[in-house]
């Protein structure tokens, strides 16, 4: 599990996370831990499932929220409709 905080994230609700979130996103397990806290992004998450595969976003602990600042949707999923955004193209 991939601990936003250990990717530099603060969640104070005043620091941008977007850095944080993003090079979690990029470089975790695969599976993105929200501690409690308001993470600020200004500019949209990508999330390419083509490059990546499945990613799992967990909040147990408490209440996390993600607060867009900037332009554009907080998260931006990236993927095909013949492969990973396909759910019947899930393998196992």
């Amino acid at each position: 599990m991939s601990n936003l905080r250990e990717f530099g994230a603060v969640g104070d609700g005043l620091t941008d996370d977007s850095d944080a979130i993003q090079h979690a996103v990029d470089q975790g397990d695969g599976l993105l831990h929200f501690p409690p806290g308001t993470y600020r992004i200004t500019q949209p998450i990508e999330i390419n499932l083509a490059d990546r595969g499945p990613l799992g976003i967990d909040g147990t602990g408490g209440t996390a929220r993600v607060v867009m600042a900037g332009k554009g949707p907080a998260f931006r999923l990236v993927g095909t409709h013949g492969g990973t955004g396909d759910p019947g193209s899930r393998k196992g």
